[in-house]
């Protein structure tokens, strides 16, 4: 990230805190008395009184789904495969060696 970019979020987030809480833009009142959270919830209540819907990124889960689940699934279908492969082989093998 570039020295620049970074400048630029923070300044984004100064400008929108500034907005959120109503301040004069030359008023340095101290500025670290909200929590990013409060800050958060300022700007949402801000965002939702001025009819702007309020959009955000769905969880990474939702998007990239984790292929774990499909490797346990398809690891369990493996398991009760085999399991009766070897139930029927017994079978099998039981049937031929005792019927002679």
């Amino acid at each position: 990230m570039k020295e620049s970019d970074h400048s630029s979020v923070w300044a984004r987030y100064k400008e929108a805190k500034r907005i959120a809480l109503g301040q004069e833009a030359n008023s340095k009142e101290d500025e670290s008395a909200l929590t990013l959270e409060e800050l958060e919830a300022l700007i949402a209540k801000t965002a939702e009184m001025s009819g702007i819907p309020e959009t955000g990124l769905p969880p990474r889960s939702e998007v990239h789904e984790s292929a774990r689940k499909s490797y346990s699934r398809w690891f369990y279908r493996t398991l009760v495969a085999l399991f009766t492969c070897l139930v029927v082989f017994m079978f099998w093998l039981g049937k031929q060696y005792y019927s002679e």
